[in-house]
C-alpha cells in the first residue's frame, strides 16, 4: 500500500508518494491555486499515480502540511480535512508539520 503526501510551500506544492515504510517512492512539485487547492490537488496527485501505476486501491489515505485556515483560507482544519476525504475518497491527515502528517499518515497504513 502507499499514501499519498502534499506540502503546501509557498506557491508550490510538492506532492510524493509514500509506501508504507513511509520511503518517498515518486515526487514532484506543482503549481495549485489556493481558491481551487482541493480540486487541482486531488487531480494532480490522481494522474501522478496513475502514471506511477498505483490505483484508489494501491492508496491508504493522504497527508497534507498545511495551515489550512492562514495560508489557504478555510473555515477550519475539520472543513479542509472533510473536503480531502470527500474528495480522495480515503482518510486524510492535516497539520502544519510535515514529521506529524508522516508520522499519522503512517500510523494509518
Amino acid at each position: 500500500m502507499h499514501g499519498f503526501l502534499a506540502e503546501y510551500v509557498s506557491s508550490t506544492t510538492k506532492i510524493s508518494i509514500i509506501n508504507a515504510d513511509g520511503k518517498i517512492t515518486a515526487s514532484q512539485e506543482v503549481l495549485i491555486p489556493k481558491d481551487s487547492y482541493v480540486q487541482i490537488l486531488t487531480k494532480e496527485m490522481i494522474e501522478f499515480s496513475h502514471e506511477q501505476k498505483l490505483y484508489h486501491n494501491d492508496i491508504f489515505a493522504i497527508g497534507v502540511a498545511v495551515d489550512p485556515v492562514d495560508t489557504l483560507g478555510f473555515q477550519s482544519y475539520e472543513q479542509f480535512k472533510k473536503e480531502l476525504e470527500s474528495s480522495f475518497g480515503f482518510s486524510a491527515v492535516v497539520d502544519p508539520d510535515m514529521d506529524n502528517v508522516k508520522k499519522q499518515l503512517l500510523s494509518l497504513a
